[in-house]
């Protein structure tokens, strides 16, 4: 099992490579067999594989369970907050 934590945010688990958990999750945009795009809390989640299928989904608790025959990939997509690379007393003498 492999499992990469959100920063209290949720988490991702990796099963015998063919069942993802998540956590933390707001919605399910778009999935097929081949693919799920996720939004969590942290970002969005890209998940490729083959013979996908939604397991579990309890949005109240920002949970998400996808099945299939294997998982080739789990990426954050898109763009994540960034900490400015501005200090302080730079913004404040602009």
């Amino acid at each position: 099992m492999e499992t990469m934590e959100l920063n209290g945010e949720g988490k991702i688990c990796l099963l015998s490579r063919n069942t993802v958990e998540l956590t933390g999750v707001k919605k399910l945009d778009s999935f097929d067999s081949n693919e799920f795009l996720i939004d969590t809390k942290l970002g969005h989640v890209h998940v490729r594989g083959q013979n996908l299928a939604l397991g579990t989904m309890d949005l109240e608790k920002g949970l998400l369970v996808i099945k299939g025959d294997r998982v080739d990939l789990i990426q954050y997509v898109g763009k994540t907050k960034e900490k400015s690379k501005e200090g302080f007393l730079s913004k404040i003498f602009k």
